[in-house]
């Protein structure tokens, strides 16, 4: 941590000197302030950018094609990833209660797969998750135990139950030990993937567990089309899955896609939290993730709360998520150890473009996912720290990885400018504003018309973007104002929060917990899995039916076994 602690003084003494070294010449040279005016311009430039692009796509698209792709033309077969660490039992139970009752063709085949990462209790909670899960799904009977291999390389043991909940099949597993939320969606993907290419010999599967986990999915699909992935935390619209499904069916060369994060309702409207993220989350996404979905169909991040990925070697395949799932060394450099916990989902989705060019991602505004968001300064402060040093990094990425679209690694590399010189920008754009009010010329109008153009995008998002009804329209107004109000102070809390504490590597006060009921690190058995391998040969997964019926009832296919 001493060599993690010097790297980042140094990070800290190089942004200092260039933020210093630009505020002290600007202030002294403010009748040059158009020297500077690149550096205050790139970010406008490339929103007001985007902003053409995107109202270009919307005015030359066929009506046609729109109407051709309405409706799902085919069912599929999908399994929900579901990763869960401290939350409670009224979050979770809305989680996977909105999953199962989402819209879904009479043809679809899906379940779940639940990743309790650990044996924690969470704040305010009673009870460790486990429990809390294993309550809430009615797991009977004894688990079935082995041992993975983790990202590492030690072994982590986990239990696994099988059964439905409310008409759906899910598979439960329990790790004895956090590893992060990266270890739980690599295990995942490699569980379905090898599942679909039937690979019984892996690195982190056991074999004799990869046959367990095929008899057990051959009881409910024959082949798994799409991964679904949402937050613990997060509730899926009546028509989430199926409009990110139907996003998928429009081209076989997207291998993922990304829904729109909102706000859950019952939160409080007017909490002045609220109101900043309302306008903040949706501008956000439907400007610069919606240009990328439109123009360079290279979306670089699919948040996990609400995502899908086709089960392909490019987003499953032993080569992305070996690269994926990578534990930096101590004497790693920090950035390499920021990126190893802060944006998994942003992570991936960059390696992947890197790595298969070809791959497009997209974005639809359609499939809808609400989540809570921060309501007080510490946690609000904790969560950007991770969202801001976990993009950058990922950005940096981005500017030097091969593959990259040039459009994506210029934007990239812009964002990466614009960060650094955070504080110079913020001092820079209020003289600028203080000039236009007390000494406005025609000049300082021109140079204002990027500006001028992302605005009037802000006020058309819910009318042309993403038409919302009139009071809700009304809210994102209100919203925006206070958004652009105090967003660069804003930003600038954020900035120093972020770099002052890029050492600490862990996820902040946003995933606190009261306690742990893990067990101590075990000495593994030799000959652990040659034991297990034995018992395991009399074992059959746990009928997924209920009352001796199949759950696909019509389907003479699905037998229940009993």
């Amino acid at each position: 941590m001493l060599l993690i602690k010097k790297q980042k003084y140094s990070v800290l003494a190089f942004l200092l000197c260039i933020n210093l070294t630009t505020i002290i010449t600007f202030s002294f040279y403010t009748d040059k302030w158009y020297v500077y005016l690149f550096i205050l311009a790139l970010a406008t430039l490339v929103n007001a950018s985007s902003v053409l692009l995107v109202l270009g796509h919307k005015i030359k698209a066929d009506p046609k094609t729109e109407l051709l792709t309405k409706y799902r033309v085919k069912s599929a077969n999908y399994i929900y990833i579901v990763p869960c660490y401290n939350e409670g039992q009224e979050e979770l139970q809305a989680s996977l209660d909105s999953l199962c009752q989402q819209h879904r063709l009479s043809g679809d085949r899906c379940s779940f797969l639940i990743i309790c990462d650990g044996k924690v209790i969470g704040r305010d909670n009673i009870e460790a998750t486990n429990i809390i899960l294993m309550k809430i799904l009615e797991c009977t009977g004894q688990p079935i135990k082995y041992t993975y291999t983790a990202w590492d390389g030690e072994n982590n043991s986990v239990e696994m139950y099988t059964g439905l909940y409310k008409g759906l099949p899910y598979l439960l597993i329990v790790k004895d030990r956090n590893y992060g939320k990266r270890d739980s969606l690599v295990l995942a993907r490699k569980i379905v993937y090898n599942y679909n290419t039937q690979i019984v010999e892996d690195k982190m599967i056991p074999a004799f567990m990869m046959i367990y986990l095929g008899n057990y999915m051959n009881t409910i699909y024959d082949k798994v089309d799409y991964i679904i992935g949402i937050d613990a935390d997060t509730i899926f619209d009546y028509h989430c899955s199926y409009e990110l499904i139907r996003a998928m069916e429009t081209d076989e060369t997207i291998q993922g896609c990304v829904g729109l994060v909102d706000i859950c309702p019952k939160m409080n409207p007017w909490n002045l939290f609220v109101l900043y993220q309302y306008a903040e989350y949706s501008f956000a996404q439907c400007l610069r993730r919606h240009t990328q979905s439109l123009i360079t169909e290279k979306v670089s991040c699919l948040s996990g709360c609400n995502q899908i990925l086709r089960v392909t070697n490019e987003t499953c395949g032993e080569k992305i998520l070996e690269r994926f799932n990578y534990l930096p060394a101590d004497d790693a450099h920090l950035f390499h150890h920021i990126r190893s916990y802060a944006s998994e989902d942003r992570n991936h989705v960059c390696l992947m473009l890197s790595m298969y060019p070809y791959v497009k991602t997209k974005q639809t505004l359609l499939a809808i996912a609400y989540t809570d968001v921060p309501t007080s300064v510490a946690v609000f402060m904790s969560q950007r720290r991770r969202w801001s040093l976990g993009a950058n990094m990922n950005d940096l990425l981005l500017t030097y990885l091969p593959g990259i679209n040039i459009f994506e690694r210029f934007s990239a590399g812009i964002n990466l400018l614009t960060y650094a010189l955070a504080p110079f920008i913020t001092v820079a754009t209020g003289y600028f504003i203080y000039s236009i009010i007390t000494n406005p010329t025609y000049l300082m109008l021109y140079l204002s018309l990027p500006i001028f153009v992302v605005f009037f995008y802000a006020l058309i998002v819910p009318i042309v973007i993403r038409p919302l009804a009139f009071r809700t329209a009304l809210y994102y107004y209100l919203s925006y104002i206070i958004f652009t109000t105090l967003g660069s102070i804003i930003n600038l809390f954020i900035y120093v929060n972020s770099v002052s504490n890029m050492d600490v590597i862990k996820w902040g006060k946003t995933r606190g917990i009261t306690s742990s009921s893990s067990t101590a690190k075990p000495a593994i058995m030799e000959d652990l899995n040659e034991l297990v391998y034995d018992d395991f040969l009399y074992l059959e997964p746990q009928p997924i039916c209920a009352n001796n019926e199949s759950i696909y009832a019509n389907d003479e296919s699905y037998v229940c076994i009993v």
